[in-house]
This record gives structure tokens, C-alpha cells and sequence, in this order.
């Protein structure tokens, strides 16, 4: 596995001001005593700007990159939240400080300092996250859950120029740790997800999201898009702009537990709500294939990034995250049928950004 692609910053191509480069793990654990699943999302980013306010906290600061042969520090952000089965911790933590990344041929690590430290690190082909800050503590092992999803996957899209933005996932391995609350621990197992983005235009919104079957089947889906939901500028899920949507790019990916692996690009996206939180159902078919599928989320995580532009104006964006499940599915494959029934219990998550 090459640690570079995971660990460096590719600065070959910027937008002044407009280019972001973050990191981020997403787990799901297993549940106990009724409850839902724990969830689990840790975060590393920095952007080539001079302020930046993230929910509540505000990011002045001097962008400057400072780069070795095998490693570069710049300033950053870490920020994470938690749903413990029954309640959302939103943020989790959330720090500004100086992000530090070095590599070699077997090892690795990603660290923000601050008032305490969040980092990942790679050694031998395994992977560890941890983080202590007040009153929360985070140690998790991360290694191979099935081999085909255990590999770098590279994708991207450039729109014109140098406009675009590059991913870089590991799409699931299995996690196992523990997890401090202030005087609660929670010890988890489950599987997570890996990607490392690099965003080189304006930030649009898009839809996004990611699933693991109790089988080892694995899902995603990504489409960013324009139109009237770039101009909202609050966080209800109800606006008389939501609407119009243009894709930009759209694909969902599908790795069956036996390896098949099956892409289609024709897909739609539909949401609907129950009481405050959607439902999203996708479809889509190409070249003699179909999948539908449903998904319940049952809490929500944002982060209101905002930014000054032009003098008086200023961007917003918010940044949605919801645990989800899967709570139908069928896929066809000529005279093949697959559907939920197959795949056993399908955990996952779901974005769905608005403004820019």
C-alpha cells in the first residue's frame, strides 16, 4: 500500500483560497442492549485560506505549507462527532492546531496538536486512530476485513482546467477499540471506512453515501451537483430552494461478498422525511443491470463551514451527515435477483450538503 497517496498533500494544483484537502475515517460499531448502531466520524482538514469559521469556532490563521521530502505540516482542523446508540455528540471534539504528516515505505502518521492530539498512523499494512482531548479519548486498531476492499481506490473528476477534485478510499476494514466519554467507556467492534479528498474548485453540494453488509457486501454512491440548493443558507431541511438539482458527476459502486463488482452511472436520488430526518432512495440502471435501494437514516451530524468572500459577502455550507441503514434493496443482474435478504443487516451512512 502506498502511504504517500494516504498521507501527502498534493498541492501540484490550487485555487487560491477555494482549495480543500481533508482525511477522515468513519466507523460503525455493532450494537448492544437494543440500542442502534454506534457511530463513529474523525476528521483532518486544512484549506488554503487565511479564515475560515467551522459551527462555533472560528480559524484565523497564516496559510503556510511547510514541506520535507517525506512529510509536511500546515495549519488545520480536526473535528469529530459520535452517536453513542442512543444520542448524537455533536461535535465530538472540534480543534484548530498545527497538522503534521510524515511517511516511509512501512510506516505513517497524520497528527493535529493542539490542547491534546487527534492522529492516524500506518505500520506494517494496519492502520490506528487515536485522540485525547478533555474528557474524551479515542484508541482504535484498524486492519484487513475483506481483501479486494483493503486496496487504495482512486477517483475523481476534473470539470474544465483545473477544476475538479481527486479521492483517494479505503472502503472497508475492520475497526476494534475503545471509545472515552468523560468517566464512560464504550468498548466497539464493527468495520470503517477511509477517504482522502482533495476539493480544487468552489464546493458544491452533493450527495454521498456509504454501506456495509452483514456479509461483506459494500455499497457507494457519489453526486455533487448545481443549482438552487447552492444558494441556502440555513441548516432546516425544509427551503423553497431545494429543488433543480444538476448532477455533475453521479456512480454507484457495488462490491458483492463474493468479489463481483458492478458500477452503474444512470442513478436518481429521491428524499423524502419522517418527523425531521430523510429518507433516501436511489435507482438506477446501465447496461442490463438495476438497483433500488432505501435508506433510513436515524440521527443527523452537520458542520456549518463558512468563509469571506468578496469583502462583505460570505459562503456558507453545510455539511450533513446522517447514520443510516439500508431498509430495502434489490439489485438485478441479468436473470439474477439480489435483495436485502442476501446481504443480512446493511449499515451505513449518508451525506447531503447544501450552500457552497
Amino acid at each position: 500500500m502506498d502511504l504517500k497517496e494516504i498521507m501527502d498533500l498534493d498541492d501540484s494544483v490550487e485555487l487560491r483560497n477555494r482549495t480543500w484537502w481533508w482525511w477522515f475515517w468513519l466507523f460503525f460499531f455493532r450494537p448492544e442492549n437494543g440500542k442502534q448502531w454506534k457511530q463513529l466520524m474523525i476528521l483532518w482538514g486544512t484549506r488554503n485560506c487565511r479564515r475560515l469559521k467551522v459551527n462555533d469556532m472560528v480559524w484565523d490563521h497564516s496559510y503556510v505549507l511547510k514541506r520535507g521530502e517525506r512529510e509536511f505540516e500546515v495549519p488545520g482542523i480536526t473535528a469529530a462527532w459520535f452517536y453513542d446508540g442512543e444520542r448524537m455528540i455533536d461535535p465530538f471534539f472540534l480543534k484548530s492546531g498545527t497538522l503534521h504528516s510524515e511517511w516511509g515505505e512501512d510506516t505513517a502518521s497524520l497528527t493535529l496538536k493542539n490542547d491534546g492530539h487527534c492522529s492516524f498512523s500506518s505500520k506494517n499494512g494496519d492502520f490506528g486512530v487515536s485522540a485525547q482531548f478533555k474528557d474524551v479519548e479515542v484508541n482504535m486498531d484498524i486492519t484487513e476485513w475483506k481483501p479486494g476492499l483493503y486496496e487504495l481506490v482512486h477517483t475523481g473528476r476534473r470539470y474544465m482546467s483545473s477544476l475538479g477534485y481527486k479521492m483517494v478510499k479505503l472502503r472497508a476494514c475492520s475497526a476494534k477499540g475503545t471509545l472515552k466519554v468523560g468517566s464512560d467507556v464504550h468498548n466497539v467492534e464493527g468495520t470503517t471506512y477511509f477517504q482522502k479528498v482533495r476539493i480544487n474548485s468552489p464546493t458544491s453540494p452533493w450527495y454521498f453515501g456509504t454501506f456495509h453488509g452483514a456479509k461483506g457486501d459494500y455499497i457507494d454512491y457519489f453526486m455533487p451537483h448545481i443549482g438552487p440548493p447552492m444558494f441556502r443558507r440555513s441548516p432546516g431541511h425544509t427551503s423553497r430552494l431545494d429543488f433543480g438539482e444538476r448532477m455533475l458527476s453521479k456512480g454507484i459502486h457495488f462490491v458483492e461478498a463474493d468479489g463481483k463488482s458492478h458500477t452503474i452511472k444512470d442513478i436518481s436520488i429521491e428524499k423524502t422525511y419522517m418527523g425531521d430526518l430523510p429518507v433516501f432512495r436511489l435507482k438506477g440502471q446501465d447496461d442490463g443491470k438495476r438497483i433500488e435501494m432505501e435508506m433510513r437514516t436515524y440521527s443527523r451530524a452537520y458542520w456549518r463551514v463558512e468563509q469571506p468572500f468578496l469583502g462583505l459577502f460570505k459562503t456558507i455550507l453545510y455539511y450533513n451527515e446522517y447514520p443510516a441503514y439500508l431498509s430495502n434493496f434489490r439489485f438485478e443482474d441479468g436473470g439474477r435477483i439480489k435483495t436485502l435478504d442476501d446481504m443480512g443487516y446493511t449499515i451505513g451512512n449518508c451525506e447531503h450538503s447544501w450552500g457552497i
